[in-house]
């Protein structure tokens, strides 16, 4: 296809609102885009500068932007430059955009994933070096603009409206600053939202996108350690995630197996199995906590310190531990009888048994900080160096316990 002709094919899907001729034209991924790569060759910056006037403005200038950017993407395979060149398309495309209704959505968001998906491989590149991501950083700054267009539009009422297409970017916005490593920025954006009585109600947008909302409002709780917000949006977004997306199914997963071992909840084996790097990670801690086993438990916080903290699981994790404390000292207390009167000696044999050696003041500490927490029933009495049990239910279900 010549350049002209190219830009020629804009005419009809701009007269009769064709968002998906539009997509076809502006995609970076399809057979449209590598054929331009290689009939229409390089735009030199005279062009880039006077596209022409064949259509209306600005969509010479966001045809010329997109055969640059394809050119840049798979002739010279310079990330840098078409992140650069797609920059510049989107620039010219919001102030068409801003005086458009709902049926350019589409293209808005192809616009915004191309983008950020050449942001990404252009800090591929510069990260190495000076340990930012520049790229990411300034797509965010754009996706953001394309929220705010979204979430203010006062031109256009109910299914017309731009309104329809806030979740759709605010999740992207969300992604991006979370990949940027500001997730605290994300409340701007949910605050946004939620605060504007004329955003209409998430269960109107699409599945995917109310799944997405749902898994970063989750993964802000679960980072605010606010345990039970965190189960809930996280278990609804596992529960209405598409089947056959795997990959996401594994990305709530990562964050609500924690929160359940957490909470004395262990996943079945049969789940684990679906996901073979969540069943590596995790199940050597579930069989810790199960078996008592606190120093087999401490071992695999170190052996997987780097790849929880990475997920920013790595505190939940530790916390999960005491769900294993307590069934090394339940076990104690099932070896004695289940009397109501366990010596704290009892108590530090157990965890010597299983490699912890630690002396009697230590382990009342643990006793003590186990009573507060609500994972037995009792009190110390310090004097005798006695730990006096309930009667009934001495170790509640962690379930049970109110966080």
């Amino acid at each position: 296809m010549k350049l002209q002709q190219y830009i020629n094919s804009f005419t009809d899907p701009l007269q009769y609102e064709d968002s998906k001729a539009l997509i076809r034209l502006l995609s970076l991924h399809n057979k449209t885009a590598r054929g331009l790569s290689d009939t229409v060759g390089g735009i030199d910056e005279r062009r880039l500068n006077n596209p022409g006037h064949s259509l209306i403005e600005p969509w010479d200038g966001i045809a010329i932007r997109h055969c640059a950017c394809v050119y840049a993407l798979y002739r010279k395979k310079d990330y840098q430059e078409a992140y650069t060149h797609q920059n510049a398309l989107l620039s010219l495309f919001y102030r068409w955009f801003q005086d458009q209704s709902a049926w350019v959505l589409p293209v808005l968001y192809i616009l915004l994933q191309d983008l950020r998906d050449l942001a990404e491989q252009a800090d591929q590149i510069s990260y190495s070096s000076t340990g930012k991501m520049l790229a990411l950083e300034e797509c965010t700054r754009t996706v953001s603009k394309a929220f705010s267009m979204c979430a203010t539009d006062r031109t256009f009422k109910g299914s017309e409206s731009r309104r329809n297409g806030v979740y759709h970017v605010a999740c992207l916005s969300l992604k991006c600053y979370f990949k940027v490593g500001k997730p605290n920025l994300c409340k701007n954006i949910i605050r946004a939202v939620t605060s504007d009585a004329k955003t209409p109600p998430i269960n109107e947008a699409p599945l995917n996108d109310q799944v997405t909302w749902h898994f970063y409002i989750g993964m802000l709780a679960f980072l605010n350690g606010e345990d039970k917000k965190a189960g809930e949006e996280l278990e609804w977004a596992l529960l209405n995630c598409p089947a056959d997306a795997k990959r996401n199914q594994e990305l709530i997963l990562t964050y609500l197996i924690p929160l359940h071992l957490l909470h004395g909840s262990i996943p079945s084996r049969r789940l684990l199995s679906l996901h073979p790097r969540l069943e590596e990670l995790f199940t050597p801690f579930i069989n810790s906590i199960k078996s008592g086993d606190v120093r087999e438990y401490d071992e695999r916080l170190d052996w997987a310190q780097q790849r929880l903290v990475g997920m920013s699981t790595y505190l939940v994790m530790e916390r999960a531990r005491e769900g294993g404390l307590r069934m090394l000292f339940k076990k104690a207390w099932i070896a004695s009888d289940k009397s109501t009167r366990i010596p704290i000696t009892t108590f530090q044999i157990a965890l010597k048994l299983h490699g912890v050696d630690v002396d009697s003041d230590e382990v009342e500490c643990m006793v003590a900080n186990m009573i507060y927490r609500g994972y037995m029933k009792g009190y110390i009495s310090h004097e005798k160096q006695m730990v006096v049990l309930a009667k009934t239910n001495p170790f509640p279900n962690l379930s049970s316990i109110v966080r």
